[in-house]
């Protein structure tokens, strides 16, 4: 049987309806009355009910599925006032238990408290469901108070446990991997510096990522100007690898994994992140100091669900880097498996743009956090700053829902971000995408363009791998793609109008 965890999405929530009400009915049964669980259920579980939990910036939903059949769900929720993360909900199919299906979604909710930045997780669990109780005390929970649950006309109690969480346990061949682990003991080494270091290291170890850094530098780059707008054009050979690659899901579930632990190059160390990431120098960099940062499991690329550990990690570099991420169907060139990536500030055009005045305008405040929408850049930029990161995650949160709501399929809405810390406050810059590649990548013969825009892209740093597409491309050519693939102006106007 082939388990698979991965962040929930709203075309899950028939199916969470089915695992929560088929699990309730043969956990609760003997002790709560049948039309006390459809009344809770039915208030409590609609669809709406379930969109709004969704988009809470506080709410993380995943789905337990066992070979390709929805299975399991489970549901963690961020509490600010305690500063602690509950496990609001594990339930299983009856026919799925016993199958590892559980204990996996169970990692899942302790590595997003882990991204909280918390050390224990909590959890309640009524007295009477035995079969529970076993299943959390034998993973270490213990219970430390109890106190009344309702459902309907029936008071039960209730249990209230709590785990501390450890460190993951990272396999031998990781383990000889370690370059660090952030954060350390005592007084830590800047995230930033810790990674240089890395990297100045690797170039003496590993001869893919000399060679990667090294044809960086005799890269060619032209600059290109089109009104308030500049992109800096590069030829860069080796990003063929990136550009050129088969996308579809077939081709993706056919190749190897190289972000996963053991496909990686027998050269490469990393830097542990916060028990969950690997921090990884890409052989293929765009950027001096080009860093992917990979989760340590296999999960599908998803902002909505990981937005908090976006923000987290563009503070913890500061002001020295820039953080980005491509959506699954938006320039990753791997969107079976979550990742970020990081590089030196300063060196994306739209990251100097976007501050000019003549460049944005307010669009207003939600939850603290300012939004804007620039003007004239050629493709359509959303901006959120703020100093509070709930904030700013509420904020993101509710532009994704937004995107999605405008999107054709129930998939993560296709967009790039780009995330600087600035020692004092967020700021997240969107690019709301409508294509994935322009319709000349797929021409054949002299027509075709083989420019594939993701975030660095889409920040003003247009990669080409190809010598005739480096020569070719001008400031109509450019003004074209931004229009096919990203949202404009009016559109990003019309979006940010519905919030």
């Amino acid at each position: 049987m082939e388990i698979l965890i991965r962040p929930w999405q709203k075309g899950d929530f028939p199916a969470v309806r089915r695992i929560l009400w088929e699990s309730w009915m043969a956990a609760y049964r003997t002790f709560i009355p049948g039309e006390d669980l459809r009344t809770y259920f039915e208030a409590t579980y609609q669809i709406d009910s379930l969109a709004r939990l969704y988009d809470s910036p506080h709410i993380d939903g995943f789905i337990g599925e066992a070979d390709g059949e929805a299975a399991g769900y489970a549901r963690t929720q961020f509490h600010k006032n305690e500063n602690r993360l509950y496990l609001a909900s594990l339930y299983l199919l009856p026919a799925f238990q016993g199958k590892g299906i559980g204990g996996s979604l169970l990692r899942a909710a302790q590595e997003k408290a882990l991204a909280w930045g918390l050390t224990e997780i909590w959890v309640g669990v009524m007295v009477q469901n035995e079969a529970a109780r076993g299943f959390y005390e034998r993973r270490g929970f213990r219970f430390v108070r109890e106190e009344p649950f309702r459902m309907g006309r029936t008071t039960v109690p209730h249990l209230i446990g709590v785990k501390a969480i450890t460190k993951p346990n990272l396999d031998e061949a990781m383990q000889r991997r370690l370059f660090a682990i952030y954060p350390g003991d005592g007084d830590p080494l800047p995230l930033a510096a810790m990674a240089a270091g890395l990297l100045d290291a690797q170039k003496k170890t590993w001869p893919g990522l000399a060679e990667g850094c090294a044809s960086l530098e005799a890269v060619r780059v032209r600059e290109i100007r089109g009104g308030s707008w500049r992109v800096k054009v590069q030829f860069n050979p080796r990003r063929i690898v990136s550009s050129g690659a088969l996308l579809d899901p077939e081709s993706v579930r056919r190749r190897p994994c190289f972000l996963c632990g053991e496909h990686l190059p027998p050269e490469q160390r990393t830097i542990l992140y916060r028990e969950t990431y690997l921090v990884l120098c890409n052989p293929f960099p765009i950027l001096p100091g080009h860093l992917t940062i990979a989760n340590l499991r296999h999960l599908p690329q998803s902002l909505l669900n990981n937005r908090v550990m976006f923000l987290r990690l563009a503070a913890d570099f500061g002001p020295r880097m820039v953080v980005f991420y491509n959506g699954p169907r938006s320039g990753a060139s791997a969107p079976d498996h979550l990742h970020f990536q990081a590089a030196p500030a300063g060196l994306l055009p739209v990251e100097n743009e976007i501050l000019a005045p003549g460049n944005r305008t307010r669009v207003g405040e939600r939850d603290g956090a300012v939004l804007w929408r620039t003007v004239g850049l050629g493709r359509g930029i959303i901006v959120i700053e703020g100093e509070d990161a709930g904030g700013v995650a509420a904020a993101l949160g509710e532009v994704i829902a937004a995107l999605g709501r405008s999107a054709s399929s129930g998939d993560e809405p296709m967009m790039n971000l780009l995330c600087t810390y600035t020692g004092q406050c967020w700021r997240l810059m969107i690019f709301p995408r409508r294509k994935h590649r322009p319709d000349a990548y797929f021409r054949e013969g002299e027509e075709r363009l083989l420019v594939s825009p993701g975030a660095v892209d889409m920040g003003g740093i247009i990669v080409t791998p190809r010598e005739e597409d480096y020569c070719a491309l001008d400031a109509d050519l450019i003004w074209g793609i931004f229009r096919e693939v990203a949202y404009d102006d009016a559109a990003v106007e019309t979006l940010l109008a519905r919030l």
